[in-house]
Protein backbone atom coordinates (compact mmCIF):
# COMPACT_ATOMS: atom_id res chain seq x y z
CA UNK A 1 0.00 0.00 0.00
CA UNK A 2 1.28 3.42 -0.91
CA UNK A 3 2.17 5.81 1.86
CA UNK A 4 0.04 8.94 1.79
CA UNK A 5 1.87 11.99 3.04
CA UNK A 6 0.26 15.28 3.98
CA UNK A 7 2.25 18.48 3.97
CA UNK A 8 0.39 20.23 6.73
CA UNK A 9 -1.01 23.73 6.76
CA UNK A 10 2.30 25.41 6.02
CA UNK A 11 2.57 23.90 2.56
CA UNK A 12 5.52 22.14 0.93
CA UNK A 13 5.46 23.73 -2.52
CA UNK A 14 8.11 25.90 -4.15
CA UNK A 15 8.44 27.29 -7.65
CA UNK A 16 11.85 27.30 -9.29
CA UNK A 17 12.38 30.16 -11.74
CA UNK A 18 15.58 30.32 -13.77
CA UNK A 19 17.32 33.68 -14.04
CA UNK A 20 17.86 35.34 -17.40
CA UNK A 21 21.57 35.52 -16.54
CA UNK A 22 21.79 31.84 -15.55
CA UNK A 23 24.13 29.52 -17.43
CA UNK A 24 22.42 26.16 -16.94
CA UNK A 25 23.72 22.95 -18.46
CA UNK A 26 22.21 19.59 -19.31
CA UNK A 27 21.28 17.58 -16.20
CA UNK A 28 21.55 20.73 -14.08
CA UNK A 29 19.54 19.15 -11.25
CA UNK A 30 21.86 16.13 -10.89
CA UNK A 31 23.58 17.50 -7.79
CA UNK A 32 20.23 18.46 -6.26
CA UNK A 33 18.89 14.96 -6.91
CA UNK A 34 21.86 13.40 -5.12
CA UNK A 35 21.10 15.54 -2.07
CA UNK A 36 17.46 14.42 -2.17
CA UNK A 37 18.60 10.80 -2.45
CA UNK A 38 20.56 11.15 0.76
CA UNK A 39 17.48 12.51 2.54
CA UNK A 40 15.50 9.38 1.59
CA UNK A 41 12.17 11.22 1.43
CA UNK A 42 9.71 11.30 -1.49
CA UNK A 43 9.26 14.45 -3.54
CA UNK A 44 7.29 15.53 -6.58
CA UNK A 45 8.28 17.60 -9.60
CA UNK A 46 5.94 19.35 -12.05
CA UNK A 47 6.31 20.91 -15.46
CA UNK A 48 3.14 22.90 -16.03
CA UNK A 49 2.38 24.25 -19.51
CA UNK A 50 -1.00 26.04 -19.56
CA UNK A 51 -3.02 26.31 -22.73
CA UNK A 52 -2.44 29.48 -24.76
CA UNK A 53 -5.09 32.04 -23.91
CA UNK A 54 -6.34 29.92 -21.05
CA UNK A 55 -6.62 32.95 -18.81
CA UNK A 56 -8.50 34.95 -21.41
CA UNK A 57 -5.65 37.32 -22.21
CA UNK A 58 -4.98 35.79 -25.61
CA UNK A 59 -1.23 35.76 -25.01
CA UNK A 60 1.14 32.86 -24.97
CA UNK A 61 1.19 31.09 -21.62
CA UNK A 62 4.47 30.54 -19.78
CA UNK A 63 5.85 27.21 -18.60
CA UNK A 64 6.45 26.85 -14.85
CA UNK A 65 8.43 24.41 -12.69
CA UNK A 66 7.40 23.27 -9.21
CA UNK A 67 8.75 21.06 -6.42
CA UNK A 68 6.76 19.47 -3.62
CA UNK A 69 8.70 18.12 -0.65
CA UNK A 70 7.84 15.79 2.20
CA UNK A 71 7.50 18.43 4.92
CA UNK A 72 8.15 22.09 5.54
CA UNK A 73 11.58 21.44 7.08
CA UNK A 74 12.74 19.60 3.95
CA UNK A 75 11.26 22.37 1.85
CA UNK A 76 13.30 25.05 3.65
CA UNK A 77 16.48 22.97 3.48
CA UNK A 78 16.17 22.13 -0.22
CA UNK A 79 15.24 25.71 -1.12
CA UNK A 80 18.59 26.85 0.25
CA UNK A 81 20.40 24.02 -1.56
CA UNK A 82 18.80 24.86 -4.91
CA UNK A 83 19.58 28.58 -4.51
CA UNK A 84 23.19 27.76 -3.70
CA UNK A 85 23.85 25.26 -6.50
CA UNK A 86 21.92 26.96 -9.32
CA UNK A 87 21.30 30.49 -10.57
CA UNK A 88 17.57 30.40 -9.90
CA UNK A 89 14.93 32.07 -7.79
CA UNK A 90 13.05 29.79 -5.39
CA UNK A 91 9.63 31.20 -4.54
CA UNK A 92 7.79 29.64 -1.62
CA UNK A 93 4.55 31.59 -1.36
CA UNK A 94 3.00 30.81 -4.75
CA UNK A 95 -0.46 29.85 -5.96
CA UNK A 96 -0.42 26.48 -7.67
CA UNK A 97 -2.05 26.46 -11.11
CA UNK A 98 -4.83 23.99 -10.30
CA UNK A 99 -6.48 22.88 -13.50
CA UNK A 100 -8.85 20.12 -14.53
CA UNK A 101 -7.49 17.74 -17.16
CA UNK A 102 -9.59 15.34 -19.17
CA UNK A 103 -6.95 12.61 -19.67
CA UNK A 104 -4.14 11.11 -17.61
CA UNK A 105 -1.47 8.73 -18.96
CA UNK A 106 0.30 6.53 -16.43
CA UNK A 107 3.73 5.60 -17.83
CA UNK A 108 6.02 2.62 -17.37
CA UNK A 109 9.29 1.39 -18.81
CA UNK A 110 9.06 -0.74 -21.91
CA UNK A 111 11.70 -3.23 -20.68
CA UNK A 112 13.58 -4.18 -17.55
CA UNK A 113 14.71 -1.18 -15.53
CA UNK A 114 18.29 -2.48 -15.60
CA UNK A 115 18.44 -1.41 -19.26
CA UNK A 116 19.41 2.28 -19.32
CA UNK A 117 17.00 4.93 -20.52
CA UNK A 118 19.97 7.02 -21.67
CA UNK A 119 22.21 4.89 -23.86
CA UNK A 120 25.99 5.06 -23.65
CA UNK A 121 26.28 6.29 -27.21
CA UNK A 122 23.91 9.15 -26.44
CA UNK A 123 26.00 10.66 -23.65
CA UNK A 124 27.93 12.84 -26.07
CA UNK A 125 24.64 14.06 -27.55
CA UNK A 126 23.38 15.12 -24.11
CA UNK A 127 25.23 18.40 -24.47
CA UNK A 128 21.85 19.56 -25.83
CA UNK A 129 19.48 19.78 -22.90
CA UNK A 130 16.50 17.46 -23.37
CA UNK A 131 14.41 19.75 -21.16
CA UNK A 132 14.66 22.41 -23.88
CA UNK A 133 13.06 20.04 -26.35
CA UNK A 134 10.41 19.03 -23.82
CA UNK A 135 9.50 22.61 -22.94
CA UNK A 136 9.42 23.70 -26.57
CA UNK A 137 7.05 20.82 -27.39
CA UNK A 138 4.54 21.33 -24.55
CA UNK A 139 4.21 25.12 -24.79
CA UNK A 140 0.57 26.09 -25.19
CA UNK A 141 -0.77 22.49 -25.19
CA UNK A 142 -2.34 22.61 -21.75
CA UNK A 143 -0.40 19.65 -20.31
CA UNK A 144 1.35 18.82 -17.08
CA UNK A 145 4.19 16.34 -16.52
CA UNK A 146 4.27 14.95 -12.97
CA UNK A 147 7.23 12.96 -11.65
CA UNK A 148 6.99 11.42 -8.15
CA UNK A 149 10.40 10.23 -6.93
CA UNK A 150 11.68 8.18 -4.00
CA UNK A 151 15.22 7.00 -3.30
CA UNK A 152 15.39 3.20 -3.64
CA UNK A 153 18.75 1.62 -2.75
CA UNK A 154 17.13 -1.86 -2.80
CA UNK A 155 16.68 -1.64 -6.58
CA UNK A 156 20.34 -2.60 -6.95
CA UNK A 157 19.38 -6.27 -6.63
CA UNK A 158 17.32 -6.23 -9.82
CA UNK A 159 20.20 -4.81 -11.86
CA UNK A 160 22.63 -7.33 -10.36
CA UNK A 161 20.31 -10.19 -11.35
CA UNK A 162 20.14 -8.82 -14.90
CA UNK A 163 23.93 -8.63 -15.16
CA UNK A 164 24.24 -12.15 -13.73
CA UNK A 165 21.82 -13.57 -16.31
CA UNK A 166 23.68 -11.88 -19.17
CA UNK A 167 27.11 -13.04 -18.08
CA UNK A 168 26.28 -16.68 -17.19
CA UNK A 169 25.24 -19.52 -19.51
CA UNK A 170 21.53 -19.94 -20.02
CA UNK A 171 19.98 -22.78 -18.11
CA UNK A 172 16.35 -23.79 -18.15
CA UNK A 173 14.73 -24.66 -14.83
CA UNK A 174 11.72 -26.40 -16.33
CA UNK A 175 10.87 -29.99 -15.41
CA UNK A 176 11.47 -31.30 -18.91
CA UNK A 177 14.95 -29.80 -18.99
CA UNK A 178 15.82 -31.28 -15.62
CA UNK A 179 14.80 -34.73 -16.88
CA UNK A 180 16.09 -34.63 -20.46
CA UNK A 181 19.36 -32.75 -19.93
CA UNK A 182 21.07 -35.57 -17.92
CA UNK A 183 19.95 -38.10 -20.54
CA UNK A 184 21.41 -35.96 -23.33
CA UNK A 185 24.68 -35.61 -21.41
CA UNK A 186 24.79 -39.37 -20.80
CA UNK A 187 24.16 -40.10 -24.48
CA UNK A 188 26.84 -37.59 -25.49
CA UNK A 189 29.32 -39.22 -23.14
CA UNK A 190 28.52 -42.63 -24.70
CA UNK A 191 29.36 -41.44 -28.21
CA UNK A 192 32.44 -39.52 -27.10
CA UNK A 193 31.10 -35.93 -27.01
CA UNK A 194 31.19 -33.49 -24.17
CA UNK A 195 28.15 -32.56 -22.14
CA UNK A 196 25.84 -29.74 -23.12
CA UNK A 197 26.84 -27.56 -20.16
CA UNK A 198 30.53 -27.93 -20.98
CA UNK A 199 30.08 -27.14 -24.66
CA UNK A 200 28.22 -23.94 -23.78
CA UNK A 201 31.38 -22.52 -22.26
CA UNK A 202 33.56 -23.23 -25.26
CA UNK A 203 37.04 -24.62 -25.30
CA UNK A 204 38.48 -21.88 -23.10
CA UNK A 205 35.90 -22.38 -20.36
CA UNK A 206 34.69 -18.74 -20.69
CA UNK A 207 31.08 -17.89 -21.43
CA UNK A 208 30.71 -16.33 -24.85
CA UNK A 209 28.79 -13.05 -24.80
CA UNK A 210 27.93 -11.19 -27.99
CA UNK A 211 28.79 -7.53 -28.48
CA UNK A 212 25.23 -6.27 -27.94
CA UNK A 213 24.93 -8.14 -24.64
CA UNK A 214 28.26 -6.69 -23.55
CA UNK A 215 26.95 -3.20 -24.34
CA UNK A 216 23.81 -3.87 -22.30
CA UNK A 217 25.87 -5.13 -19.39
CA UNK A 218 28.11 -2.06 -19.59
CA UNK A 219 25.08 0.23 -19.49
CA UNK A 220 23.61 -1.67 -16.54
CA UNK A 221 26.90 -1.45 -14.65
CA UNK A 222 27.04 2.32 -15.21
CA UNK A 223 23.51 2.57 -13.89
CA UNK A 224 24.47 0.37 -10.97
CA UNK A 225 27.27 2.77 -10.00
CA UNK A 226 24.84 5.71 -9.64
CA UNK A 227 22.14 6.54 -7.11
CA UNK A 228 18.82 4.87 -8.00
CA UNK A 229 15.33 6.32 -7.73
CA UNK A 230 11.97 4.63 -8.14
CA UNK A 231 9.61 6.95 -10.02
CA UNK A 232 6.01 7.33 -11.03
CA UNK A 233 5.42 9.49 -14.10
CA UNK A 234 2.04 10.88 -15.20
CA UNK A 235 1.23 13.08 -18.16
CA UNK A 236 -1.99 15.11 -17.82
CA UNK A 237 -3.58 16.73 -20.84
CA UNK A 238 -6.75 18.12 -22.28
CA UNK A 239 -6.62 15.72 -25.24
CA UNK A 240 -4.97 12.45 -26.21
CA UNK A 241 -3.05 14.22 -28.97
CA UNK A 242 -1.34 16.54 -26.49
CA UNK A 243 -0.40 13.60 -24.27
CA UNK A 244 1.08 11.70 -27.22
CA UNK A 245 3.05 14.77 -28.32
CA UNK A 246 4.48 15.13 -24.82
CA UNK A 247 5.34 11.45 -24.47
CA UNK A 248 7.28 11.42 -27.75
CA UNK A 249 9.83 13.97 -26.51
CA UNK A 250 10.59 12.17 -23.24
CA UNK A 251 14.03 10.50 -23.06
CA UNK A 252 14.32 7.27 -25.04
CA UNK A 253 17.18 4.99 -26.08
CA UNK A 254 17.61 1.88 -28.24
CA UNK A 255 17.69 -0.14 -25.03
CA UNK A 256 14.67 1.26 -23.22
CA UNK A 257 11.94 3.89 -23.38
CA UNK A 258 8.80 5.11 -21.61
CA UNK A 259 5.42 3.82 -22.73
CA UNK A 260 1.81 4.15 -21.57
CA UNK A 261 0.65 1.59 -19.01
CA UNK A 262 -2.92 2.87 -18.90
CA UNK A 263 -4.84 6.01 -19.81
CA UNK A 264 -7.60 7.39 -17.59
CA UNK A 265 -10.29 9.42 -19.34
CA UNK A 266 -12.01 10.70 -16.21
CA UNK A 267 -11.58 14.44 -15.59
CA UNK A 268 -9.36 15.05 -12.60
CA UNK A 269 -8.23 18.21 -10.89
CA UNK A 270 -4.52 18.46 -10.56
CA UNK A 271 -2.35 18.52 -8.52
CA UNK A 272 -3.74 16.34 -5.75
CA UNK A 273 -3.21 17.52 -2.16
CA UNK A 274 -1.48 14.28 -1.11
CA UNK A 275 1.92 12.85 -2.00
CA UNK A 276 2.01 9.09 -2.59
CA UNK A 277 5.37 7.37 -2.58
CA UNK A 278 6.03 5.23 -5.71
CA UNK A 279 6.82 1.51 -5.58
CA UNK A 280 8.45 -1.11 -7.78
CA UNK A 281 5.20 -3.17 -7.88
CA UNK A 282 6.86 -6.20 -6.28
CA UNK A 283 3.57 -7.70 -5.04
CA UNK A 284 1.85 -7.14 -8.35
CA UNK A 285 4.62 -8.61 -10.51
CA UNK A 286 5.39 -11.62 -8.31
CA UNK A 287 1.93 -12.63 -7.04
CA UNK A 288 -1.00 -10.86 -8.69
CA UNK A 289 0.25 -11.29 -12.27
CA UNK A 290 -0.05 -15.09 -11.86
CA UNK A 291 -3.70 -14.98 -10.82
CA UNK A 292 -4.92 -14.88 -14.44
CA UNK A 293 -4.20 -18.59 -14.86
CA UNK A 294 -4.09 -19.77 -11.22
CA UNK A 295 -7.67 -18.79 -10.31
CA UNK A 296 -9.43 -20.21 -13.44
CA UNK A 297 -7.41 -23.43 -13.20
CA UNK A 298 -8.26 -23.78 -9.51
CA UNK A 299 -11.98 -23.30 -10.21
CA UNK A 300 -11.95 -25.94 -12.96
CA UNK A 301 -10.11 -28.41 -10.73
CA UNK A 302 -12.54 -27.72 -7.90
CA UNK A 303 -15.50 -28.29 -10.22
CA UNK A 304 -13.94 -31.54 -11.42
CA UNK A 305 -13.39 -32.65 -7.81
CA UNK A 306 -17.12 -32.30 -7.07
CA UNK A 307 -18.05 -34.02 -10.34
CA UNK A 308 -19.69 -31.02 -11.93
CA UNK A 309 -17.06 -30.65 -14.65
CA UNK A 310 -15.14 -33.47 -16.34
CA UNK A 311 -12.22 -32.29 -18.50
CA UNK A 312 -11.87 -35.76 -20.08
CA UNK A 313 -15.19 -35.28 -21.85
CA UNK A 314 -13.57 -32.53 -23.95
CA UNK A 315 -11.13 -35.08 -25.41
CA UNK A 316 -12.70 -38.55 -25.21
CA UNK A 317 -16.40 -37.91 -25.63
CA UNK A 318 -17.83 -37.38 -29.09
CA UNK A 319 -20.53 -35.05 -27.82
CA UNK A 320 -19.58 -32.28 -25.41
CA UNK A 321 -22.18 -31.25 -22.87
CA UNK A 322 -23.25 -27.66 -22.45
CA UNK A 323 -22.13 -27.67 -18.82
CA UNK A 324 -18.56 -28.49 -19.75
CA UNK A 325 -18.52 -25.82 -22.46
CA UNK A 326 -19.94 -23.32 -19.99
CA UNK A 327 -17.19 -24.04 -17.47
CA UNK A 328 -14.51 -23.73 -20.15
CA UNK A 329 -15.96 -20.48 -21.47
CA UNK A 330 -16.23 -19.04 -17.96
CA UNK A 331 -12.63 -20.04 -17.23
CA UNK A 332 -11.34 -18.36 -20.41
CA UNK A 333 -13.33 -15.19 -19.75
CA UNK A 334 -12.08 -15.01 -16.15
CA UNK A 335 -8.49 -15.54 -17.29
CA UNK A 336 -8.71 -12.67 -19.79
CA UNK A 337 -10.22 -10.32 -17.21
CA UNK A 338 -7.57 -11.15 -14.61
CA UNK A 339 -4.79 -10.82 -17.18
CA UNK A 340 -5.93 -7.30 -18.07
CA UNK A 341 -6.44 -6.30 -14.43
CA UNK A 342 -3.20 -7.74 -12.99
CA UNK A 343 -0.82 -7.85 -15.91
CA UNK A 344 2.85 -7.38 -15.14
CA UNK A 345 4.06 -3.80 -14.92
CA UNK A 346 7.62 -2.67 -15.50
CA UNK A 347 8.65 -0.28 -12.71
CA UNK A 348 10.41 2.99 -13.48
CA UNK A 349 13.81 2.94 -11.76
CA UNK A 350 16.19 5.64 -12.97
CA UNK A 351 19.70 6.70 -12.11
CA UNK A 352 20.64 10.27 -11.29
CA UNK A 353 21.77 11.00 -14.86
CA UNK A 354 18.58 9.51 -16.34
CA UNK A 355 16.24 11.28 -13.93
CA UNK A 356 18.01 14.61 -14.52
CA UNK A 357 16.90 14.43 -18.18
CA UNK A 358 13.27 14.77 -16.99
CA UNK A 359 13.60 16.66 -13.71
CA UNK A 360 15.47 19.81 -14.66
CA UNK A 361 15.43 23.31 -16.11
CA UNK A 362 15.88 24.45 -19.71
CA UNK A 363 19.14 25.93 -20.91
CA UNK A 364 17.84 28.38 -23.53
CA UNK A 365 15.78 30.40 -21.05
CA UNK A 366 16.08 33.55 -23.18
CA UNK A 367 14.39 31.80 -26.13
CA UNK A 368 11.74 29.66 -24.43
CA UNK A 369 8.53 31.06 -22.86
CA UNK A 370 9.27 30.19 -19.23
CA UNK A 371 8.64 32.17 -16.05
CA UNK A 372 11.89 33.92 -15.13
CA UNK A 373 13.08 34.90 -11.69
CA UNK A 374 14.14 38.29 -10.45
CA UNK A 375 17.86 38.90 -10.68
CA UNK A 376 19.10 39.76 -7.15
CA UNK A 377 21.09 42.93 -6.55
CA UNK A 378 24.78 42.09 -6.37
CA UNK A 379 27.23 43.79 -4.03
CA UNK A 380 29.40 46.50 -5.60
CA UNK A 381 33.03 45.47 -5.55
CA UNK A 382 35.72 48.12 -5.17
CA UNK A 383 38.14 48.08 -8.05
CA UNK A 384 41.50 48.32 -6.34
CA UNK A 385 43.41 47.86 -9.57
CA UNK A 386 42.19 51.05 -11.31
CA UNK A 387 45.13 53.05 -9.96
CA UNK A 388 48.41 51.62 -11.22
CA UNK A 389 50.95 50.65 -8.61
CA UNK A 390 54.50 51.96 -8.42
CA UNK A 391 55.82 48.72 -9.84
CA UNK A 392 53.41 48.91 -12.77
CA UNK A 393 54.44 52.54 -13.40
CA UNK A 394 58.10 51.60 -13.45
CA UNK A 395 57.47 48.70 -15.84
CA UNK A 396 55.52 50.98 -18.13
CA UNK A 397 58.30 53.58 -18.16
CA UNK A 398 60.92 50.95 -18.90
CA UNK A 399 58.90 49.61 -21.82
CA UNK A 400 58.09 53.06 -23.20
CA UNK A 401 61.03 55.57 -22.91
CA UNK A 402 58.97 58.36 -24.48
CA UNK A 403 56.64 58.36 -21.48
CA UNK A 404 59.65 58.54 -19.18
CA UNK A 405 61.23 61.49 -21.10
CA UNK A 406 57.92 63.32 -21.22
CA UNK A 407 57.51 62.93 -17.48
CA UNK A 408 61.12 64.15 -16.88
CA UNK A 409 60.57 67.24 -19.11
CA UNK A 410 57.35 68.02 -17.30
CA UNK A 411 59.16 67.68 -13.99
CA UNK A 412 61.96 70.07 -15.13
CA UNK A 413 59.46 72.69 -16.34
CA UNK A 414 57.58 72.47 -13.06
CA UNK A 415 60.83 72.84 -11.08
CA UNK A 416 61.91 75.88 -13.13
CA UNK A 417 58.54 77.53 -12.60
CA UNK A 418 58.76 76.89 -8.87
CA UNK A 419 62.25 78.51 -8.72
CA UNK A 420 61.12 81.57 -10.68
CA UNK A 421 58.10 82.05 -8.44
CA UNK A 422 60.24 81.66 -5.34
CA UNK A 423 62.79 84.26 -6.58
CA UNK A 424 60.08 86.76 -7.36
CA UNK A 425 58.55 86.20 -3.98
CA UNK A 426 61.95 86.69 -2.29
CA UNK A 427 62.61 89.96 -4.17
CA UNK A 428 59.22 91.26 -3.24
CA UNK A 429 59.70 90.44 0.44
CA UNK A 430 63.23 91.94 0.41
CA UNK A 431 62.09 95.18 -1.14
CA UNK A 432 59.29 95.52 1.36
CA UNK A 433 61.60 95.05 4.33
CA UNK A 434 64.26 97.58 2.98
CA UNK A 435 61.83 100.51 2.95
CA UNK A 436 62.48 102.65 6.07
CA UNK A 437 58.98 103.94 6.05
Amino acid sequence: MDLVVGCGSGGCWVEVRPLITAKLESASFASVLDVLHNLGRPFRFFIVAPRDGGCGDGERSLVRFFFEFFDTQTRAQMSNVIRTLLDVEVVGDVDLPRQQYGFCADLELAKDYALPLVFNGQRQELVVNLIDRLVASVVGLGVCVEVVVQADPNAVGGIQNFVHKKTTPKSSSSTSSLVLEPLVDLLGAGIGKGSKSESAKGRSGVVRVDSWSRELVRGAELKLASNLFVCKIHVFGESLQSIQATKKVLPAAPTNRLKTFKTTKKPKQHPTPTLRTPTRHVMRNNVLCRLWWAIPLSLLLLAGFFGVFNPLNLVLSASISGVDLGFVGFGVFLAVCLFVAFRKRQPIVLSTQELAQIVGLPTAVEKLPVVLGKVPLSRMQLDYETQPTEKAKKQEEDKNPTVKNTKEEATDVWSQECKTNWSASSDYQHGFSADPE
